[in-house]
């Protein structure tokens, strides 16, 4: 039986050092794997749905008010990139881009526009037949908790924005529930029996389904890349400062796969290093 130890280091800039211990119970020297991963590897996860901010467009724009006809504060949030055309312009579906969406909110409450300037300085709100066109390839269960993500502007500016439009958000819940509806009694028999036989399936890996916290629970009760992650995170911050660990690499005196797999404790070592990609860190290698 071997038990599995997780340990974090910050050793140098942008990158973080992840430690797995695996101890045998019969076998008390324990195998270490160290991994290096780029922060950004982790921190994209839940990265913000618009493009980064140039540093000209949050000077002109970031807390400038915007122009109304009643007395409410709205106040840009999220500055975008001025439209080289007027908002009245018939074509704006090929001028519009993710990169010329403003996030504004009415000051001292929770509630959000997504919006574009046009060259006739004249905000108007983001059609909503255009919110698939700026925000691409968004499913239902990536969006965070109340779809609002913290999002950090500058080094000491930090604002809690909408993961995705409010009403996106809505339009997606809406069409889901309608596709559920419109199952039909031997589908959901179908999905019912695929779903027992599921139950029973041998555990096979660490389970990655769940991105947020209000997906399903995983299966097996085995942690899933939210909780992982998160801790991951939270551990660089705690270990942030420990940057004269020295970890032994676990291949040392091997210098070819061939040698690795001929070596049992490496080959495990190996073995891990590939599970924990494959489940948790696919997108490092492609």
């Amino acid at each position: 039986m071997y038990t599995l130890h997780l340990s974090l280091y910050n050793i140098f800039d942008n990158y973080f050092q992840i430690i797995i211990c695996e101890t045998n119970v019969q076998n008390p020297n324990f195998l270490t794997v160290t991994l290096y991963i780029h922060t950004n590897s982790i921190l994209n996860q839940m990265e913000f749905t618009l493009p980064p901010l140039t540093q000209e467009s949050f000077s002109r724009w970031y807390n400038k008010k915007v122009p109304r006809n009643d007395n409410i504060d709205e106040r840009v949030v999220y500055p975008g990139v001025k439209l080289t055309c007027s908002t009245k312009s018939r074509d704006l579906r090929s001028q519009i881009t993710p990169e010329h969406v403003f996030v504004t909110r009415e000051v001292d409450t929770n509630v959000y526009h997504h919006k574009v300037l046009g060259s006739n300085n004249v905000f108007i709100g983001l059609p909503k037949r255009l919110y698939s066109h700026c925000f691409r390839n968004i499913n239902i269960h990536s969006i965070p908790t109340d779809n609002r993500i913290l999002v950090r502007l500058t080094e000491s500016t930090s604002v809690v924005l909408p993961f995705i439009p409010d009403d996106f958000v809505a339009q997606k819940r809406t069409k889901r529930s309608l596709s559920s509806r419109s199952r039909t009694k031997r589908e959901k028999k179908r999905t019912k029996i695929e779903h027992k036989k599921s139950l029973t399936i041998a555990y096979t890996g660490w389970v990655t389904r769940v991105i947020t916290p209000d997906t399903d629970i995983c299966a097996d009760n085995s942690i899933d890349k939210f909780q992982l992650f998160n801790y991951i995170k939270e551990q660089i911050d705690i270990n942030d400062l420990r940057l004269d660990a020295c970890i032994p690499n676990p291949f040392a005196g091997t210098t070819t796969i061939d040698e690795i797999n001929h070596a049992e404790e490496k080959q495990i070592a190996l073995d891990t290093i590939v599970q924990f990609i494959h489940h948790y860190a696919r997108n490092i290698i492609k």
